[in-house]
């Protein structure tokens, strides 16, 4: 089984403006080896991952398979990357979750790239790129909107009543047992993002690093890192994606809102628009 890793690896590096030939079965090869990763990745995410193993993602998989034949001529293993791409292509059509949107997006700037297109592959694997990162901060999204008790309307009004009712010394001790429990029930919230959100990571740094060797600049291809911080009961408080943007500058995402962030000298935050 092949990981993310071979994947880059295999991929072809451009060499001033020129792409230098690894090897196009190398490539394929290590594409079809990667399924595993890919399931294990739909796993994490909670994604069905037989989604990917019929169908015409299935199809389109086959005729990659067909194309790394011994016997294939090179005009026989172009047809059959072609009709792949047809398959991918319908595959995506029908497709609705960003994730697999995502895996499909990969195949099809692949298959781009051993048609003797790197133009194109860069831009599906743009595509890939941006849908798992959506992919990603949807979880943080969701896992952020599950944190609150208090949203429940029966649970707050037991809240008032109880605190009307309640002295104040009493009432402070409360409120020390109900940040416990809150604390308690975010981190069992949050460690559960987190255990989807990392696998996702270290597929989009791949992501990355392929884009990087078919020649895009580190400028225009970000960096996304996810951070935890722990509260003093070493509960699991919040996570953050951060985009790194340029050498000074970066962009931070917590589930809620979107601050720019600069990590030199002091830290300096501007509010953006989501």
């Amino acid at each position: 089984m092949a990981t993310w890793n071979d994947l880059i690896l295999a991929t072809p590096r451009q060499v001033n403006g020129k792409h230098q030939e690894e090897g196009p079965v190398a490539l394929q090869e290590a594409l079809l080896g990667t399924e595993g990763e890919q399931l294990v990745l739909l796993g994490h995410l909670h994604r069905e991952p037989h989604l990917l193993r019929e169908g015409a993602f299935h199809a389109g998989r086959a005729h990659l398979e067909a194309s790394t034949r011994p016997t294939c001529t090179r005009d026989e293993r172009l047809e059959q990357i072609r009709a792949a791409g047809h398959r991918f292509t319908e595959a995506l059509g029908a497709e609705r979750d960003t994730a697999r949107v995502s895996l499909i997006s990969l195949h099809l700037g692949l298959c781009r790239l051993l048609l003797g297109s790197p133009k194109d592959a860069r831009e599906w694997l743009g595509m890939a790129n941006q849908s798992a990162v959506e992919t990603l901060k949807d979880i943080l999204t969701e896992a952020t909107g599950e944190q609150g008790f208090t949203r429940n309307r029966l649970l707050g009004g037991m809240l008032n009543f109880v605190m009307f009712f309640t002295s104040s010394a009493t009432l402070g001790a409360g409120y020390l047992v109900w940040d416990r429990v809150m604390s308690k029930r975010s981190d069992k919230v949050l460690r559960r993002a987190l255990a989807r959100m990392e696998p996702l990571a270290g597929y989009i740094d791949a992501l990355r690093e392929m884009r990087l060797r078919l020649g895009e600049p580190a400028s225009s291809v970000p960096r996304y890192v996810v951070t935890h911080t722990v509260d003093d009961s070493q509960c699991l408080s919040r996570i953050t994606i951060r985009t790194l943007v340029g050498e000074g500058e970066a962009v931070d995402f917590n589930g809620r809102e979107t601050r720019r962030v600069s990590r030199t000298g002091s830290e300096r935050t501007t509010p953006l628009i989501r």
